[in-house]
């Protein structure tokens, strides 16, 4: 049954009618669908998005701080949380893949340049090393810190294993260091820029990824 603070149709309305339509709000976006009985399909396909959505749902909760900061700038302001951002780009591109190549650390925000290039190489035992080339600095602009994740590649369809790891250092320093990792390991590092805009918003670039064994 269908409740509304003003004629059905009117103003709001919530619940389903008949059986027919269902009327309801999401973030404050009002909406009205067609009544479905839920299903519980299982084709190869849908387990296999299912299964890669728990693995992204994993990964977002044991993500640092540092990893959600550009999600979320990405979601202020639009119908969607920082959670559904993450899980949905990466569910796009990490999706039927092996291995987790194309995963994706920063979605970009308020049109932050990326960098010229970030380059993972194996560093001592259990270490890594990314050098970064940045970009002119646009006028009024501030370069604030270079930022990468890393966590072992492994299959998006498994339980995910290991950490994910931050870290960053302060522009103008070219090289972000990641140490106390498993040594002679596969890992993806996924990189990025943080600025501040002339209006002091804080802005991220496209992440750019690749994969690296570990010291």
């Amino acid at each position: 049954m269908a409740r509304t603070t003003a004629p059905l149709l009117g103003f709001d309305a919530s619940g389903q009618i008949a059986k027919t339509m269902v009327y309801a709000s999401w973030r404050g976006v009002k909406y009205a669908r067609r009544y479905v009985i839920p299903g519980n399909p299982k084709t190869a396909a849908q387990t296999t998005t299912r299964v890669t959505f728990a693995t992204l749902r994993e990964m977002w909760k044991l993500m640092p701080a540092g990893g959600r900061a550009p999600w979320t700038i990405f979601a202020t302001g639009r119908p969607f949380l920082n959670l559904n951002a993450f899980v949905g780009e990466n569910m796009r591109v990490v999706r039927g893949d092996a291995l987790f190549t194309d995963f994706l650390g920063s979605p970009g925000a308020r049109g932050g340049l990326p960098p010229v290039s970030a380059t993972p190489a194996a560093g001592a035992a259990g270490e890594i090393n990314v050098t970064f080339v940045h970009p002119s600095v646009p006028s009024g602009w501030v370069l604030d810190n270079s930022q990468c994740i890393a966590f072992e590649d492994q299959d998006p369809e498994s339980d995910f294993t290991g950490t994910l790891t931050f870290a960053e250092v302060a522009s103008p320093t070219l090289i972000v260091p990641f140490t106390g990792l498993t040594p002679a390991t596969s890992f993806i590092v996924a990189s990025w820029l943080e600025w501040t805009k002339p209006n002091g918003q804080v802005a991220y670039s496209v992440s750019t990824g690749a994969t690296v064994t570990s010291g």
